[in-house]
């Protein structure tokens, strides 16, 4: 069984400090040569919606309820709310799924990707599915399906020649056969995995 190890959670706050600085600059996701499958809008859309309704009601209650002493203090809270705002939509914007010739380098969860191989993919499909929870973890009452999200959904299934063994960071492991991804726009990513997988195949590689 090949063992795939789950990688990316070191230097968390230097990583998030230049996705930030990256997405300020307009600095392209992928590399050449990459097709990028992001997987998080709906979610930043809903952080973005629930903390622009919660700093409505923190300015409301800054000019109405709060001390004048203590408004300096309600302002630094306010400013951390938007600077955690931003971080998590950086995050989640800067690290698509990234799809080569032979390779599909899936994020798994707010930090960890795993580098997934297409020659051990056997077939793409769209299929909804969702589970409680955010990164790797197993789908219930679904023996070898592993979901791979940051969010709680997924909209496309990879069915995958053998099992494969997930190593994830706290040095447990899962065994997966079919692997759940997030993808903002199905129908074009199933299209481009789909065409990877099967160009990769018809070469015999």
């Amino acid at each position: 069984m090949t063992a795939i190890r789950i990688s990316g959670r070191r230097g968390l706050v230097g990583q998030t400090l230049r996705d930030m600085a990256a997405v300020l600059g307009r600095r392209p996701c992928g590399e050449p040569g990459e097709t990028v499958i992001g997987h998080s809008s709906a979610l930043r859309t809903s952080v973005f919606l629930g903390v622009g309704g919660e700093l409505c009601v923190e300015a409301l209650m800054d000019v109405s309820m709060i001390p004048p002493a203590w408004r300096p203090f309600h302002l630094v809270w306010l400013a951390l709310m938007i600077d955690l705002c931003v971080a998590f939509s950086a995050v989640t914007r800067r690290h698509p799924h990234r799809l080569t010739a032979r390779t599909l380098r899936i994020r798994a969860g707010l930090y960890d990707e795993l580098l997934l191989p297409l020659s051990r993919v056997v077939t793409v499909r769209r299929e909804f599915v969702s589970a409680k929870g955010r990164g790797v973890r197993p789908v219930p009452g679904s023996s070898g399906s592993v979901l791979c999200t940051v969010a709680g959904t997924a909209e496309l299934t990879l069915e995958l020649d053998e099992p494969v063994e997930l190593r994830l960071a706290d040095g447990s492991s899962l065994t997966a056969e079919r692997l759940h991804l997030s993808a903002d726009h199905p129908v074009t990513a199933h299209r481009e995995l789909f065409r990877a997988v099967r160009a990769l195949r018809a070469d015999g590689s």
